[in-house]
């Protein structure tokens, strides 16, 4: 996703402020929330430890990108159950599994799966070993709605099937727009059409020695 943020870029000190009133005004199931979308929360510690478990698999990587990365993968998921509901389109539990169990075959395991997908060079990306489920089932709902638009399998070289994708990406970014989606700010904000974008660069995410230390 592209960024077009809304809301003015704040300096570190007011960053600071906003965060501490943002969690100040919320209700207890909002305290120490990463992310909030239509009620359901991630909490910082949750995030945190996800980026840890990917760390110890991709020692090299960013920490401060990969939680923001790994909470945009979060949001995300909400947003395209949504359009999926509204599409009628679903996945069966076994199709997961089994596309799950395919591609550790093809990349040696789940860790081989992670590191394989962070070492992509056409499109790298931060997955915590935990998630590898919801990953799948995402990029299996995503196929399902384009194949419920477009009336059957796609072949990315028509250009009717671009438009089929053009309409899925425009169906997501409704539906990112619709959803009450809350971003602590120490992450960044969120655009329906962007994702999420840091305020300021590096952000208040704890730095990689930090969240290898036991209990960050």
């Amino acid at each position: 996703m592209t960024t077009t943020g809304h809301r003015r870029v704040l300096g570190t000190s007011a960053l600071v402020l906003v965060a501490t009133l943002g969690l100040a005004g919320c209700g207890d199931s909002r305290l120490g929330a990463a992310a909030v979308v239509n009620g359901n929360v991630t909490t910082v510690d949750e995030l945190q430890q996800d980026t840890r478990d990917y760390l110890k698999i991709v020692p090299g990587a960013d920490a401060g990108a990969a939680q923001v990365a790994i909470l945009q993968r979060i949001v995300i998921t909400e947003v395209l159950e949504e359009v999926a509901r509204q599409n009628d389109v679903h996945v069966r539990p076994g199709h997961i599994a089994a596309e799950r169990d395919n591609l550790f075959d093809r990349f040696n395991g789940r860790r081989g799966l992670v590191r394989t997908l962070a070492n992509s060079q056409d499109q790298p990306t931060v997955l915590p070993p935990d998630d590898v489920e919801d990953w799948v089932k995402d990029r299996l709902l995503f196929n399902a709605i384009a194949e419920k638009i477009g009336g059957g399998p796609l072949n990315t070289a028509e250009p009717e099937s671009q438009q089929v994708l053009e309409e899925v990406q425009n169906q997501l970014s409704e539906a990112g727009d619709s959803l009450d989606i809350e971003i602590n700010p120490r992450y960044g904000e969120w655009d329906p059409t962007s994702g999420i974008t840091p305020l300021v660069s590096g952000g208040l995410s704890k730095t990689a020695a930090e969240l290898k230390k036991s209990g960050a």
